[in-house]
């Protein structure tokens, strides 16, 4: 079974236009499925399938040396700046994939993150009372911990 979540998200244009985009979460692959082709193509799959959606263009987190082979390149390229971040941070973690040629030619702006990624951590925490008890750990690979 194959899952994608893509969201719509917005580049806040320096004009003060609201440009529409997409964003989407990681894939992930087994390790025992690692280095055979197998999220290359995952990832041109999903890629095929945010352009039927109609986006002109993805903006996500993650690892350039693994998307940069499906056409993603750093945002920053393209004047797409990472919401909330101080001019001159690094944001090598931010990408951008074109679906639509020409999508953001002339734009540059900041990247809105979708408010449904934000959580409230009171509630989060009041949630995971449901639930015994874990040590919360920050793994390889995580951006934020």
């Amino acid at each position: 079974m194959l899952f994608f979540i893509f969201m719509e998200a917005e580049i806040k244009a320096d004009d003060g236009r609201s440009i529409p985009i997409m964003t989407m979460g990681p894939i992930c692959i087994a390790p025992e499925y690692k280095r055979q082709g197998y999220g290359k193509i995952l990832l041109d799959y999903g890629f095929e399938q945010a352009a039927k959606l109609g986006a002109g263009a993805l903006c996500f987190e993650g690892n350039i040396d693994f998307y940069g082979r499906s056409g993603c390149v750093e945002a920053s390229e393209y004047g797409i700046r990472y919401h909330g971040l101080p001019e001159g941070a690094d944001a090598s973690f931010f990408l951008y994939r074109e679906l639509i040629p020409g999508y953001l030619e002339g734009i540059t702006g900041e990247y809105a993150t979708p408010k449904g990624y934000f959580v409230d951590e009171a509630e989060a925490e009041e949630f995971d009372k449901q639930f015994p008890p874990k040590e919360k750990l920050k793994l390889p690979g995580q951006i934020f911990g």
